[in-house]
């Protein structure tokens, strides 16, 4: 849903944006008199000096410019995420971006006459105004921006390039000279498990997946966490890649047939002329790739931006990726520590990051591999997942029940990024969550967000450069998670809601409410260096990993806890003589047996399992309300079996009948003796569609031998606002 302005309403939006941002200050500064503040990196300071660089070399710059209207930007950003205001995520088009808060055609017109009379060529025009491509040559760029350009050698060995000052402002507006130093490189996010190609067949002492060399498998990742049972594929959603190297096609073709995945149709789009060819970065591209498919093998589209590691090829790739607005979930795997990025580039990075914030695009970056030494040496975090409108992706070491098996424990992984931002202030929506156990800062941003598997030991089948691997990193996060909003905004799409956007408000929110322990998998054992995990949030893993069905319901709904019961005897707990409102086929379905301990209380419904082939059913019928704005159906299953291997024979089966004809509205789910698993899981279901009608709540449990499978359910709930 897209927030629709007739010709002529903006200067009227703009007046009525009366209240600051609930996401923290934007935080442009005006441009100083005399210098643009944040071009020096910190790291030049710890540098010697090794002379002048040559006047002759030509240099490629990003010349940023400032936005307009910056406070009532962040007025309608507070606005946007408020869930009790009517601007609630009335999301705005590239072209409303531009109208509101861009800068004039004057302006860049402007930018654009000074730089040509400065010696400097224009590369690239961009359609919101905000960057202007130029090139020239190291003397007419120390003249224009008065500074010098000098070689360093930084403790590390590295030489690299930087201006001697920050660069002097013209007489036209600009918030940022980006390219005078070289240090914007960036890093991709992955680790390999072994050095080369593994063999397929070979398995490994860890083995949690049942992919090549014991990786995870795409039905392995949805086993573990929670997504098997999940109709949503990412249909109609197309999902956005920002790459800074290029990939196989052949690698993702042989990926999906291996795992019998439908080809999900990929668009490159090339950046400042960057050729598209696979280079040392290719595995990060690919990965990428193959893990969004895993899980969101239906989208319509995959969208692989690709162009140029350098300062001005990363700014200008995520521009296109904000003004073509095409992908709704986006996933960056590439970054640097924030004392090589330095301020005035995070600045313009942030600039780009608002405006897809404000047309609802969700971008997850991966935030490092090296723990809470991003830099390698202090403690640092990375950039851009530091950023205040990021959704910063942190890792774990997963542990499953069995080799493809379900979720049963996760820990923090050694390397998993995290920290404590030198750039920005603490964002709103972390307000209250930072524990004096935990390390982190009540006044800065915190970092991460959530997290994913990402300890190459238990990590994910890849194929890559024509043979299998097993990766790790917080590359292999930050995709998974954009694949997972696809499924959200599927669904939210389905109820004919707006799309996700910017998901830490909605995140923070479901941490902070009763469902937090469903929907989330805290993460409170281990370290990454530095930060313990703890309790709630840390700067380890964040709010921790999805538990998929049940976030993926929380922000479906996006609305606080479901409070009006309408299940009768829900916990079973009259006994099994009187069962009702329940209907039993059996009395003895209702059970206190020690045998099959219920979820809480003395009673459970226990369905099969006791010795003989048997057909078993339990239904309740109830009518939700048709004045209820939202209503969901949950409760905890728990499925023993003697079956041996991956045969499906037992079943339960989950239904929506029509109380009075009898018909099938919908089969819900089907639980099989494959699905057993040690203890109860918490199931739950989107109601949304089936307000104001009179439903049968109906399960049918079927043992097709004396070979015992047990449905134990417990502690229904269908509560409706």
């Amino acid at each position: 849903m897209s927030f629709s302005l007739k010709p002529g309403q903006c200067t009227t939006l703009l007046s009525v944006m009366l209240f600051s941002s609930a996401l923290g200050r934007f935080a442009i500064a005006a441009p100083p008199s005399v210098r643009i503040f944040g071009h020096l990196p910190p790291l030049e300071a710890q540098s010697m000096i090794l002379g002048r660089v040559d006047s002759h070399q030509v240099l490629n710059l990003a010349l940023t410019l400032p936005l307009r209207n910056v406070v009532e930007m962040n007025n309608l950003i507070g606005k946007m995420y408020n869930p009790n205001d009517p601007l609630y995520r009335q999301f705005l088009s590239p072209v409303q971006f531009k109208s509101l808060f861009c800068p004039a055609q004057s302006s860049y017109d402007a930018v654009r006459a000074w730089a040509e009379s400065s010696g400097m060529r224009v590369v690239g025009t961009h359609r919101n105004r905000t960057i202007l491509d130029v090139e020239g040559t190291v003397g007419a760029i120390e003249h224009a921006f008065d500074l010098h350009i000098n070689s360093y050698l930084a403790p590390n060995g590295r030489v690299f390039r930087a201006p001697d000052q920050d660069p002097a402002s013209p007489p036209v507006p600009l918030t940022g000279v980006i390219g005078l130093d070289d240090l914007i490189v960036l890093h991709p996010h992955n680790i390999p498990r072994g050095n080369g190609m593994i063999n397929p067949n070979g398995l490994t002492p860890y083995g949690n997946g049942t992919g090549p060399g014991g990786g995870l498998a795409p039905a392995d990742i949805k086993k573990a966490y929670n997504l098997s049972g999940v109709t949503q594929n990412g249909s109609g959603q197309t999902l956005g890649l920002f790459e800074l190297d290029g990939y196989l096609p052949s690698d993702i073709s042989h990926y999906e047939s291996y795992f019998s995945l439908k080809s999900t149709p990929l668009h490159n789009v090339l950046i400042d002329g960057y050729n598209g060819s696979a280079g040392s970065g290719t595995a990060e591209v690919t990965l990428d790739i193959e893990l969004m498919t895993a899980i969101a093998g239906g989208a319509s589209k995959i969208i692989v931006y690709e162009g140029p590691n350098t300062g001005q090829g990363v700014l200008d790739t995520y521009q296109r990726i904000a003004n073509d607005n095409l992908a709704h979930q986006i996933s960056t795997s590439w970054g640097l520590a924030e004392n090589y990025t330095g301020y005035s580039f995070a600045t313009s990075e942030k600039i780009i990051f608002a405006q897809m914030l404000l047309q609802g695009q969700s971008i997850y970056a991966a935030s490092g591999d090296s723990g809470a030494y991003d830099n390698g040496s202090t403690l640092s975090v990375d950039d851009p997942a530091s950023q205040l409108y990021m959704t910063a992706t942190g890792g774990t070491t997963l542990t499953t029940n069995g080799s493809g098996g379900s979720w049963k424990s996760e820990a923090t992984w050694s390397g998993s990024g995290g920290g404590i931002s030198s750039f920005w202030n603490i964002p709103v929506f972390q307000n209250g969550f930072i524990s004096s156990s935990s390390g982190g800062s009540t006044t800065m941003r915190n970092v991460p967000d959530v997290s994913l598997n990402a300890d190459p030991n238990t990590g994910y089948a890849v194929y890559v450069s024509g043979g299998w691997n097993v990766y790790g990193g917080t590359s292999c996060a930050a995709p998974l998670w954009a694949a997972f909003t696809s499924l959200v905004n599927q669904a939210r799409v389905a109820l004919q809601k707006p799309v996700l956007g910017f998901p830490n408000p909605s995140l923070y929110a479901v941490a902070k409410s009763s469902g937090y322990s469903a929907d989330f998998h805290d993460i409170y054992t281990g370290n990454n260096q530095y930060y313990n995990a703890v309790t709630g949030y840390d700067d380890a893993t964040g709010l921790g990993t999805f538990n998929g069905a049940n976030l993926l319901l929380a922000l479906t709904n996006a609305i606080p806890p479901i409070a009006k019961q309408l299940i009768g005897n829900p916990g079973f707990e009259k006994g099994s003589s009187n069962p009702a409102p329940w209907v039993v086929s059996v009395s003895s379905i209702i059970n206190n047996s020690s045998l099959e301990p219920p979820h809480s209380g003395h009673w459970d419904a226990w369905l099969d399992g006791r010795g003989a082939a048997a057909t078993q059913t339990l239904s309740q019928t109830v009518t939700i309300p048709s004045s209820a704005s939202a209503a969901a159906l949950s409760f905890y299953l728990h499925i023993d079996t003697k079956h041996i291997g991956s045969t499906k024979v037992d079943s339960l089966t989950l239904q929506l009948v029509n109380p009075a004809t009898k018909a099938v509205i919908k089969t819900l789910a089907v639980y099989y003796n494959t699905n057993a698993q040690q203890g109860y899981s918490l199931i739950k279901f989107n109601m949304y569609p089936y307000i104001g009608k009179s439903i049968m709540i109906k399960l049918t449990g079927i043992q097709k031998s004396s070979v015992n499978t047990s449905f134990v359910v417990d502690d229904f709930a269908l509560k409706y606002l």
